[in-house]
């Protein structure tokens, strides 16, 4: 007896060819899983790959011979061709972004576009940061209003949020490629270092301080900094309140004064000696070269 051979969807369970000019198409993983008891048979795609990301459940999935048990945030890529199927938690949230494999294609096929350096292959891919998945989900609520919507040069809106997504699903790449190479520990300190800064960088702590809340000495910081980003720890904090005072000058109306006070200086003059030391000019001429308020 042959056995049956594993179908090919447009959609899974659509077999027709969608006639629609947009090449992506987005919907939530309850839309077609509900109905099936949250579980899809396994199927494969001639033309689409796609993107399944659920948010903080358990779920597994089937990429032709190799399975994934996954709990938390994680998105799966899933390229054109692949025999894949799901076993989802009942009432799971997440979504299911399919783009038409011309489109990805396109994407990676432009050298001089970071966009090249996308893995695109069957794998799965943990978010690990609240804020990028904020991100992720705001693409995707965009994505899903320009599909839905007749506006203006919409083509041009989908393709910019499209390079977006897989900008952010390439940023999670080399995020998890940087843990699992052979610097992976030192790598993962400076991003926890450059995390403390954003969280404190207005307080003025002492590079000690930051050392003590990563759990180093003041001389392994030191040389991680040096070996790595080719600048001190200090040097860094003081780059992060530079581009702050500078972002403040430009693009608002506040005082000298008064981005001195929020920056976490107590006397405005040392402000200003620390801002001509680090720029080469004061603050008030740089707000003058930057022009954007007058």
């Amino acid at each position: 007896m042959n056995k049956s051979p594993i179908p090919f969807y447009d959609l899974y369970g659509e077999a027709f060819i969608r006639q629609e000019p947009n090449l992506v198409h987005v919907e939530d993983i309850a839309y077609r899983s509900r109905g099936l008891g949250w579980e899809i048979a396994p199927h494969r795609h001639n033309r689409l790959s796609q993107v399944v990301v659920v948010f903080d459940n358990h779920w597994s999935v089937d990429l032709d011979d190799t399975s994934h048990q996954l709990s938390g945030n994680w998105l799966v890529l899933i390229p054109a061709g692949v025999v894949h199927s799901f076993h989802f938690a009942p009432n799971t949230q997440g979504f299911v972004l399919s783009i038409n494999d011309a489109l990805v294609s396109g994407k990676q096929g432009d050298e001089t576009q970071p966009l090249a350096d996308l893995v695109w292959q069957a794998q799965a891919v943990q978010f690990k940061d609240q804020q990028q998945i904020k991100r992720f989900c705001t693409y995707i609520n965009l994505l899903q209003h320009e599909l839905n919507a007749d506006e203006l040069a919409q083509n041009m809106a989908v393709s910019q949020l499209v390079q977006l997504i897989l900008l952010t699903i390439l940023r999670q790449q080399r995020l998890e490629a940087m843990k699992v190479s052979s610097v992976s520990r030192e790598s993962t300190v400076l991003l926890n270092f450059r995390a403390l800064i954003e969280q404190h960088y207005n307080q003025h702590l002492a590079v000690k301080d930051y050392a003590a809340r990563l759990h180093i000495s003041v001389s392994k910081l030191n040389r991680l900094c040096q070996t790595l980003l080719n600048n001190s720890p200090k040097a860094i904090i003081h780059q992060r309140l530079v581009i702050e005072a500078k972002r403040r000058l430009i693009y608002t109306k506040q005082s000298v004064e008064e981005i001195a006070e929020e920056l976490g200086f107590s006397d405005p003059a040392y402000f200003s000696r620390f801002f001509k030391q680090l720029v080469g000019t004061t603050a008030g001429c740089f707000r003058q070269q930057g022009n954007i308020n007058e």
